[in-house]
């Protein structure tokens, strides 16, 4: 039972890597222009300036999308410091999106979600829940066509927050065996008293408040 959580968590760290990978060769690149402008002189020429300017700017700006990113991962692993604890739905959907973006850029699929910001804290643990959704997410993934999309909405009512996702479009008919046995996934979220369904197009995901 315990390789399904393993390979959701190796996941989320071979994308992560993958775009840091990335991010640091857009930086490399830029550097490397300042570097050929700069080169043997002792000053830039006028003409030559505006060049510079744009790289360093460029510089600046994946650096700084590179910090987001790198926030969204760490705050992704301390959420597995506890079992149990009190926190956000919108702050997990968040970062969890953030961090598989890559994954459904390949795939051409957009990621959507519509949260409420006043649904209650949740008292659960956030791993799982995480977990949950992204075997959903996958599972549509691992099917879909490109130019479709997955969306996510959450509503809360009689202690439950009762989270929807909804794939739009059509299935490929080529259906991978990779996608997890529902049943394996819903003794996984027992742990935590959440249950999980999937049929067809649509998942549900009942967390206790």
């Amino acid at each position: 039972m315990i390789e399904k959580p393993l390979a959701f968590v190796g996941k989320i760290i071979a994308d992560f890597t993958h775009e840091i990978n990335n991010h640091l060769a857009l930086i490399k690149e830029s550097a490397g222009l300042i570097s050929d402008i700069c080169k043997g002189k002792k000053s830039i020429d006028k003409k030559e300036m505006p060049y510079v300017m744009e790289s360093i700017e460029a510089i600046e700006n994946q650096i700084n999308k590179s910090v987001n990113f790198i926030n969204y991962f760490n705050r992704f692993a301390h959420r597995m410091d506890n079992l149990k604890s009190s926190f956000k739905l919108n702050y997990a959907i968040e970062e969890l999106f953030e961090l598989l973006r890559r994954y459904s850029n390949r795939k051409k699929v957009s990621l959507k979600y519509d949260l409420s910001a006043d649904l209650p804290d949740i008292e659960s643990s956030p791993f799982i829940v995480e977990f949950a959704i992204f075997y959903v997410i996958d599972s549509f993934l691992k099917k879909s066509k490109p130019d479709t999309n997955i969306f996510l909405t959450a509503n809360a009512n009689n202690n439950l927050i009762t989270i929807t996702i909804k794939y739009n479009g059509e299935f490929t008919e080529n259906t991978t065996s990779e996608i997890w046995n529902i049943s394996t996934v819903q003794e996984i979220t027992s742990l935590a008293n959440i249950k999980i369904s999937l049929e067809d197009k649509t998942a549900t995901i009942e967390i206790p408040v």
